[in-house]
């Protein structure tokens, strides 16, 4: 049995990682399904590089052009595509399908269409309907799903209350990490940072309001007085309004680019260069599914500062130190305890590293596959 796997709106990011390295460990053998096939436009195909005989891809010109014409494919060819290419089942991992193609199942990676509480932060009005669009589509094609991946329990329960969908149907399905690219650093335990030793803080992730850059900044501008060499860089792509917003702050409180700095978006070599160079990792999300960027760091043995939000606890558990995102003084206060108490921070990191440990894509992979297989063969 053929699996297909609709990419139309997978493009970069944390949705190509996720197809990359099911595919990496793809075995017929081992997975049930003969076939992966892989319908997405070129760029996306291109980034996914493997050499499986069991990965066919197929290449549509229309995935290439502009949203309507993505839609169009998605109410309109994608039934006609999964036929003609012999598929028995349809995976949906960006979450929208709304054809009568059975069974076909899915998976909820974003967290922020089902938590209103965290929309205030935005202020144009196209982020606000766009997040209006994402939870009426996302939560049709939950409930009508045949099989059913959520990333952690919390997600599980929150979304199935709001999507109204039965606990049942569903299955928690953790992502893994690359610990060939995260390996940890060196065995070596750095000594405690002194108040005049550079000390370099990283927060890699997308530049939006749930994210609290904005907190994040001046919680180290006012750690500049104790840590005169303290800086904080801040690399991810941006939501061009938020994104404005931290620019505008960022030159307020550091006009010279002495000690605020934001990169852009990183590629994995370079993302990995910079977490080799930092003292601490800062992640003060409000509103995550399963934050990778937490499980990478903790991989890679990097001290983390992070949000008392869930998930976030039940992922670090007593492996990270935890602040209030909202709050600026609590992110520096949580700082200050982590350089000040750096025994205690060195022994959060080992700890970190043994919880890190349990995220395997393998195990991704296996799960993954074993449940749509099921669900395919129940059918």
């Amino acid at each position: 049995m053929k699996l297909g796997i609709d990419l139309h709106n997978i493009r970069d990011g944390g949705g190509v990682n996720y197809i990359v390295n099911l595919c990496a460990v793809f075995d017929p053998a081992r997975h049930g399904f003969s076939t992966l096939v892989l319908l997405g436009a070129r760029e996306t195909l291109d980034r996914i590089t493997t050499s499986n005989p069991h990965i066919e891809k197929r290449e549509l010109p229309v995935l290439s052009r502009g949203v309507f014409h993505r839609l169009r494919f998605l109410f309109l060819q994608l039934d006609a595509e999964l036929r003609q290419a012999g598929c028995g089942m349809l995976y949906s991992p960006g979450g929208l399908y709304f054809g009568g193609f059975r069974p076909f199942g899915s998976i909820s990676r974003n967290m922020m269409p089902f938590q209103l509480e965290q929309w205030g932060g935005y202020r144009s009005a196209r982020d606000i309907i766009r997040l209006h669009l994402l939870r009426w589509a996302n939560a049709r094609t939950f409930r009508r799903a045949d099989a059913m991946i959520f990333l952690t329990r919390i997600a599980q329960q929150s979304v199935s209350r709001i999507a109204r969908m039965k606990l049942e149907q569903s299955r928690v399905i953790a992502h893994g990490v690359d610990r060939t690219i995260f390996a940890p650093l060196a065995e070596t335990e750095p000594a405690a940072p002194a108040s005049d030793d550079a000390i370099n803080l990283v927060y890699p992730s997308r530049l939006e309001p749930y994210k609290h850059q904005l907190e994040a900044m001046e919680a180290v501008a006012a750690l500049r007085s104790q840590y005169r060499n303290i800086t904080l860089t801040m690399c991810g792509p941006a939501n061009p309004e938020y994104g404005a917003r931290v620019e505008a702050r960022r030159l307020e409180l550091d006009p010279d680019g002495t000690f605020l700095r934001y990169v852009g978006p990183l590629n994995t070599a370079d993302l990995v260069s910079l977490y080799r160079q930092s003292t601490l990792l800062l992640f003060v999300s409000s509103c995550e599914n399963l934050p990778n960027t937490l499980i990478e760091a903790m991989t890679a043995r990097i001290p983390v500062v992070t949000s008392d939000c869930e998930p976030m606890p039940s992922v670090g558990r007593d492996g990270c130190l935890y602040v209030d995102p909202t709050d600026a003084p609590s992110i520096a206060g949580g700082i200050r305890r982590a350089l000040e108490d750096w025994s205690a921070t060195l022994a959060r990191r080992k700890r970190a590293a043994g919880l890190a440990s349990t995220y395997s894509w393998q195990k991704c992979a296996d799960e993954t596959f074993g449940y749509l297989h099921d669900v395919a063969r129940s059918h």
